[in-house]
């Protein structure tokens, strides 16, 4: 029992599946800018070209998904005051945008 408790403590991590194409990004966890884009380029098997920021995010996003993408962002408020206010709400203007363009992203703030 204590081993299967480790092993799902040790997957916990600041972005985590949620399903397949679905991503949490868990703001108590987030390092900085850099490690937000290098982890959804991870955990949504972004292109190698991914230019890891928020106009490339929102290219990649609107035209490159073509399954169901849930991205659900969790502690904003710790999340603002890691990456500042201005660049959290670029970054949900981009992926709010996205989703826009691309009915198959969805965006959840909780």
């Amino acid at each position: 029992m204590k081993t299967a408790v480790v092993a799902a403590v040790s997957m916990l991590m600041s972005f985590q599946v949620l399903a397949s194409g679905s991503v949490l990004i868990n703001g108590k966890e987030v390092k900085s800018q850099e490690h937000v884009h290098t982890m959804l380029a991870k955990q949504l098997n972004f292109s190698s070209s991914y230019g890891k920021n928020l106009d490339s995010l929102y290219d990649t996003l609107s035209t490159d998904l073509s399954n169901q993408t849930v991205i659900k962002i969790k502690y904003l408020s710790i999340l603002k005051s890691k990456l500042g206010a201005d660049y959290m709400d670029a970054l949900i203007q981009a992926i709010s945008d996205a989703s826009q363009d691309n009915p198959k992203v969805v965006l959840l703030l909780e």
